[in-house]
């Protein structure tokens, strides 16, 4: 008995032992520092409920590029205007795969599609075509922006119904901005009061909710058995999306014609069936694209109307100098055009300056060393998982002075009336896994704000 305790304690002794080694140990030679925590749980109490801003401070103590323990593994935080570029744009090709995102895979266990998928050869491919047949389907072409206004023109005659009346903007905004990707992808748009429609809008708001909670848990596996009702219900919201997907797929399955192609969808299953549903090309990928575009077409773009008209609201003198601007070069006779943004330089500056203050995607989705590199001097080894704060990049006070302070002339040169650019500006992320719509979104931003702040004034309601 006694022999068998000692045992026992022996194993324990060897298993605390190896786990510590295991945690101290860095991955490779000259590995960047960082707060290694405890084992088992990492670093995982410095992390506040806003984990880019807990890493932000800790790159003051550990520098731009340095090393957490989220539970046993390791990550490499990379922080700040000189380290991002060089991941993401000198060394992009470095740094372009995807480590398996378990959040994902609760619905998407094969990693299909276009935003969780390895970056190999097939991705590349589904990629290129992706892009390619977006583009000629108008995606972030002046081509498309007649159907823009069409969407805008059904939400401002929405809104004007309500005049004086309190208005909850945010879920009409959001089914407004989803009914332009639905028309490029579907060949459809919905209608408002639709209820599928709303459902699923719903249950994609609640989805990314859900990821944005347990996201964690990516990394601390640990810890999952304790969030099974989290987890469970985030993998229905998910697998709730991709039959909604399913369901687009099949009913143009059974109306396919290849001489009548109509959008998206029928353009991947004509691609699909000339590869003979090979190098990834079949109906699995194709919905899992469809989610990441019916995602990433609504999520990024309204939450950004929806904090326009919230800061519009908060700085009466900043919306009324946007309307004057252009009430006189546009006039009020006709909506806003593309054309007009040249004319327009203080509404694009504020609309800039939106999307810095908001910061609406407040780190990247985690990058993957596809080789061994560096990065800022450290060695980076193969595998290593790396995670970007762009957070860092819009609220760096050595870049934006006061930055929780909200002022478009940011980007406004009032001496010459034109727009400032700036270089640490990258609201949609850069390099091989920047935003495929970028520029749809950026028509989608000028046409819905310009429009919105041309025919309505933004208040708080009384009481």
């Amino acid at each position: 008995m006694f022999s068998t305790i000692l045992l026992i304690l022996l194993i324990l002794m060897l298993l605390i032992t190896w786990v510590t080694i295991r945690h101290y140990k860095a991955p490779c030679k000259n590995f960047p520092p960082g707060p290694w925590g405890l084992p088992l749980l990492g670093s995982s109490a410095y992390f506040s409920k806003h984990i880019y801003k807990t890493m932000w401070e800790l790159s003051k103590k550990y520098g731009s590029v340095y090393s957490v323990k989220m539970g046993p593994d390791c990550r490499v935080i990379v922080v700040g205007s000189d380290a991002i570029k060089e991941c993401l744009v000198k060394k992009g090709n470095d740094y372009a795969d995807r480590p398996p995102l378990w959040v994902f895979q609760l619905s998407n266990p094969h990693a299909y599609g276009i935003t969780s998928a390895r970056f190999d050869d097939a991705f590349q491919r589904r990629r290129r075509f992706c892009h390619t047949t977006l583009r000629g389907l108008g995606f972030g072409k002046t081509s498309f922006e007649s159907k823009i206004t069409e969407e805008i023109s059904v939400l401002l005659d929405h809104f004007k119904r309500k005049l004086d009346i309190p208005l909850e903007v945010k879920d009409i905004i959001n089914r407004s901005v989803s009914n332009i990707i639905c028309s490029i992808t579907f060949g459809k748009r919905f209608e408002y009061t639709d209820p599928e429609f709303i459902y699923m809008i719903d249950t994609m708001h609640k989805w990314f909710a859900m990821i944005q909670k347990i996201f964690r848990l990516n990394a601390m596996a640990f810890l999952r058995p304790f969030y099974k009702n989290e987890i469970n219900h985030c993998a229905n919201l998910g697998k709730n999306l991709h039959r909604f997907c399913r369901q687009q797929i099949d009913d143009h399955h059974a109306k396919f014609n290849e001489d009548n192609i109509r959008d998206f969808i029928d353009t991947y299953l004509a691609e699909a069936q000339k590869r003979h549903n090979s190098d990834g090309f079949c109906d699995e990928d194709l919905q899992s694209v469809l989610v990441d575009l019916f995602v990433a077409g609504t999520e990024t773009t309204a939450t950004t109307l929806n904090w326009a008209l919230l800061l519009m609201i908060l700085h009466p003198s900043i919306q009324e100098k946007v309307f004057h601007e252009i009430k006189e070069n546009v006039g009020m006779n006709r909506l806003p055009k593309l054309d007009d943004r040249k004319h327009l330089p203080y509404t694009e500056a504020t609309l800039l300056e939106i999307q810095r203050f908001a910061c609406i995607a407040p780190y990247t989705l985690s990058h993957s060393a596809l080789t061994d590199s560096t990065l800022c001097g450290y060695n980076i080894p193969k595998g290593m998982v790396v995670l970007l704060i762009l957070w860092s990049l819009h609220h760096d006070p050595k870049l934006w002075p006061e930055p929780n302070k909200f002022d478009p002339n940011r980007f406004y040169d009032a001496s010459t009336g034109t727009v400032i650019k700036h270089e640490s500006f990258m609201p949609f992320s850069a390099g091989r896994r920047m935003c495929m719509g970028e520029q749809l979104a950026k028509h989608e931003l000028f046409l819905y704000f310009s429009s919105m702040m041309q025919q309505f004034q933004f208040t708080i309601p009384p009481g």
